[in-house]
């Protein structure tokens, strides 16, 4: 049986409708042309030049063509000033985040000084100058082990062995949640599986219970139990998480906190409870760090700031394994830092002109990886038997409550 073709509609119109559209075209050339009659002053009209009747025009030429080459001039130079000025600003100006005076206002002021690592680098975020300071002042220190869910259980539990020699330390998740109040705490279950970069099972914040007892025991007077005000400042590295753990006590977003640093300017006082005072500060960063490649991968310096981000690199390849980056950006083997970001551009299509790899660009990309936490890697504690170096993948254990 022969297929049955449908009919295809006709374009025929009839007159009527024919008429009509053209008379609403017409109506709209009309209104377009008055609209256009009424903002005649809108219209640019074309230099006529200078007429030959006009008396000593090669005079008048002569003096607008000078006038062009001045302007062009005056141009140039207020670019080359703009360049230079931007250069001095960055040589004079001070880090993004020193704040010495802020950080030693807020350690006279304070009862309690909550001290944020990061608990991939406890060591390379801590200063012990800062914490000369708090004990010289005879002020109680507490250790905030944050970021415990990108670490392996084995290795949180060396370090706070480690560090609960000195101090006392409290292991930390800040809230991940995206709204804005109502953020959830309390006893979460937290798969603490250790492969490398292992994520918690929840977006809540951990630790919350035990750092708030601590809190409270703390602003108990000793003698008949009765609590008094305390104030409680929190200080650290950028990017440690001294906000987020300042909105998981509080369990609403109070400070802005992001991934980049530098986002806190000022001290910002907050009132947990009705006797309890946290006081947020900016970043520190020590007079002993003045490496600008640590000081980026320690996400305490933009990675913009870098002129050459190589040796930035370098570092993360003396970090992590070569087979963990090389699975994680699916390359080769490569012997030296120029040979990996040469096969990263091809691999991101970092390519100049030519198709020349575009190291530096590439070197970006690795960098921000890193900083944003797609490249995993996690230290170990001095004195412990390097069985694995830093990054390394543990075997599987058995997962644990974070509640320790």
């Amino acid at each position: 049986m022969a297929k049955r073709h449908l009919k295809t509609k006709s374009k025929r119109i009839t007159c009527h409708k024919r008429y009509k559209i053209l008379k609403k075209v017409r109506e709209h050339h009309r209104k377009v042309r008055k609209e256009a009659k009424k903002n005649l002053n809108n219209k640019r009209r074309k230099d006529p030049g200078v007429p030959n009747s006009l008396p000593f025009k090669e005079e008048v030429l002569k003096h607008v063509e000078e006038m062009k080459v001045m302007s062009s001039e005056v141009r140039a130079f207020n670019l080359l000033n703009a360049g230079k000025i931007q250069e001095m600003e960055s040589k004079t100006s001070p880090s993004p985040a020193p704040y010495h005076l802020e950080t030693d206002k807020i350690i006279l002021e304070s009862d309690v000084i909550l001290e944020v690592l990061d608990a991939r680098d406890p060591l390379g975020t801590r200063s012990l100058e800062i914490e000369n300071k708090v004990l010289s002042s005879n002020k109680r220190l507490v250790l905030i082990l944050n970021k415990i869910d990108l670490i392996p259980r084995s290795n949180l539990q060396l370090w706070l062995n480690y560090l609960r020699t000195a101090f006392t330390v409290l292991p930390f998740k800040a809230n991940t949640q995206q709204q804005s109040k109502n953020l959830a705490r309390g006893k979460i279950a937290w798969n603490m599986d250790v492969k490398l970069g292992a994520k918690s099972q929840g977006s809540g914040g951990l630790g919350v219970d035990e750092l708030m007892s601590l809190l409270i025991n703390y602003s108990r007077n000793p003698k008949d139990g009765v609590r008094n005000s305390l104030n409680v400042g929190v200080i650290g590295f950028p990017n440690t998480g001294k906000s987020a753990v300042i909105n998981t006590l509080k369990r609403r977003k109070v400070c802005a906190s992001s991934n980049v640093p530098g986002v806190t300017r000022q001290c910002q006082r907050i009132k947990l409870d009705k006797d309890i005072f946290l006081i947020d500060s900016p970043g520190i960063i020590t007079s002993q760090s003045t490496d600008s490649s640590d000081l980026v991968l320690k996400n305490c310096l933009r990675p913009e700031s870098l002129p050459d981000p190589v040796p930035a690199v370098a570092a993360i390849l003396n970090r992590c394994p070569k087979q963990q980056l090389m699975s994680k950006y699916d390359i080769d083997d490569y012997p030296d830092v120029t040979s990996f970001l040469i096969l990263i551009a091809h691999r991101l299509g970092r390519l100049k002109k030519g198709g020349i790899p575009d190291t530096t660009m590439a070197a970006r990309s690795v960098i921000n990886d890193w900083i944003t936490g797609k490249i995993t890697y996690f230290t170990q504690p001095p004195g412990v038997c390097d069985f694995q170096k830093e990054g390394s993948v543990v075997p599987d254990e058995p997962s644990v409550e974070a509640t320790m």
